[in-house]
């Protein structure tokens, strides 16, 4: 019994500490919780409408001032009007437009800029947008299961040198009986025909 008393007062001064820690990075944080509630202690209402009245961040915060040239390299005109074309976007009408396209290209490559420098030293590239735990493998995985609907609308056909045919008793449903061009003003055989202009 007296050890067990010595483990808990041993114990109660590490956790006070523990607390005190997590509160002295509590006071230390922009947006904590402690220090709402000190605003509310002191008896300070905040205005919600005042508040969001105003914006406190822009996005321009993160381009080059406007004195200052981005350290971007440099895009001519012909590189623009390249892009433009691979792009199939229409080339600027004047000199003024393709000047706010230029400054607008820019803005972007200093984006990418900084995204280039960022350290991905040791971090393995993202291979797809998935799920690539083991369980979201096992779901993404075709079975048996998932495919004995397909395999059961096909026969094997022959003796010796065997081939896969379809059934075709096997009804077939609404999606593999819609016609793509059942909708098309104009078609030829199998294709749908679309008219353009003799410059086109």
């Amino acid at each position: 019994m007296s050890g067990l008393r010595a483990v808990i007062s041993n114990a109660a001064p590490l956790q006070h500490v523990k607390l005190g820690s997590c509160r002295a990075n509590a006071l230390h944080r922009p947006f904590s919780r402690g220090s709402r509630r000190e605003t509310r202690e002191k008896g300070e209402e905040v205005d919600a409408a005042a508040l969001l009245a105003e914006p406190t961040w822009s996005v321009a915060s993160l381009l080059p001032p406007s004195g200052q040239t981005s350290q971007a390299p440099e895009i001519s005109s012909k590189q623009l009007h390249h892009l433009l074309r691979l792009s199939a976007l229409a080339p600027p009408k004047d000199a003024e437009e393709e000047s706010k396209m230029l400054e607008t290209l820019a803005s972007q490559l200093h984006f990418v800029r900084d995204i280039q420098q960022v350290d991905t030293t040791g971090v393995e590239p993202l291979q797809s947008l998935r799920d690539e735990t083991a369980s979201g493998e096992n779901a993404s995985e075709l079975g048996m299961a998932a495919l004995s609907v397909a395999l059961g609308k096909e026969d094997v056909r022959g003796k010796f040198h065997k081939r896969i045919r379809r059934r075709r008793d096997v009804e077939q449903t609404d999606e593999a009986a819609w016609d793509p061009l059942s909708t098309a003003s104009k078609k030829v055989g199998r294709f749908f025909v679309v008219e353009g202009g003799k410059n086109e």
